[in-house]
């Protein structure tokens, strides 16, 4: 254990030292304790495989997908020199994979270029799992990369008979378009009246209760620019704690069925505290190139 904390520890300081500066990496110990959750989950799913070949699955697997594309193979380098020999295929959820392909087949997504279409399908699987350890996540990159397709197809996948049959529903909204009291509500100072504003009116109503016997998805979209000014209020609700508290004292907690996202085209303006209380999905348009916009053009033609 010692030896594998040493590795665990140098790596994430020359990842720091080494790769690109990005405002949406995070090397600190959030990303240390999700990495950990991970490897414990892929521990007690595949018990024969060492520890050495676990760690180094659960560092690959939740830091290659908030890494731009030229830091790709910087990290595999890294990776390679902390533990040589240690080559382990990447391993999915076979259904959901499965599921995300008929379902991106469905609506006419699928090319000919099919490094770059299993790419596209590898970025929904890697949210999915990237979801799996943290209760937020952004996925951050430029226009027309493909943010919006990923997220929409991971929660039909989810709710198709292909996939998982869990309804999952995405809840979108822009959090920019409105003020401060729109967004968590107002208190009337001479009434003492409460006013529910977007936000907690949405949290309250996805956080009551399932039904028992009940499965079900609730993943709230921000998508739009996230800066200091509403996100901090969010703290409370991205770390452990999973509590929103409003300015009139009430405190609404959220349920393991519900789940926040953020899609974002940068996070120049987010606070260090922000990103490290999200999981990062990176979607970046070099990976998905002209080719699938022209062949669905032709296709739809």
């Amino acid at each position: 254990a010692r030896s594998l904390a040493k590795k665990m520890t140098v790596l994430y300081s020359l990842a720091k030292g080494q790769l690109s500066k990005q405002h949406h990496y995070d090397f600190g110990l959030r990303a240390l304790k999700s990495v950990l959750v991970m490897a414990g989950q892929l521990k007690r799913d595949t018990p024969q495989f060492s520890e050495d070949l676990v760690l180094m699955r659960a560092l690959r697997d939740m830091n290659m997908p908030k890494f731009i594309y030229e830091d790709v193979p910087l990290f595999r380098g890294l990776l390679q020199d902390l533990f040589p020999g240690a080559n382990i295929k990447r391993v999915v959820n076979r259904q959901l994979k499965s599921a995300v392909v008929s379902q991106l087949d469905e609506e006419g997504f699928r090319h000919d270029d099919r490094p770059t279409f299993n790419k596209q399908v590898d970025k929904v699987m890697q949210l999915y799992e990237t979801m799996r350890t943290r209760h937020s996540t952004m996925v951050v990159g430029p226009t027309a990369g493909g943010k919006s397709l990923i997220i929409e197809t991971l929660a039909k996948a989810q709710s198709s008979e292909k996939g998982f049959g869990v309804k999952t529903s995405l809840f979108p909204m822009n959090a920019k378009a409105l003020t401060l009291p729109e967004l968590y509500g107002v208190m009337d100072p001479v009434t003492r009246d409460w006013t529910d504003g977007l936000i907690s009116k949405t949290f309250r109503e996805l956080n009551k209760p399932l039904a028992p016997g009940v499965e079900e998805a609730r993943y709230i979209v921000f998508d739009g620019d996230v800066d200091a000014l509403w996100i901090e209020d969010m703290n409370s609700v991205m770390d452990d704690n999973k509590t929103l508290t409003l300015p009139n004292g009430e405190r609404i907690r959220l349920e393991d069925h519900c789940k926040l996202l953020f899609e974002v085209g940068d996070l120049q303006f987010a606070s260090p505290a922000t990103v490290s209380r999200c999981g990062m999905v990176f979607v970046d348009p070099k990976d998905l190139r002209h080719r699938p916009y022209y062949f669905r053009w032709m296709m739809m033609r």
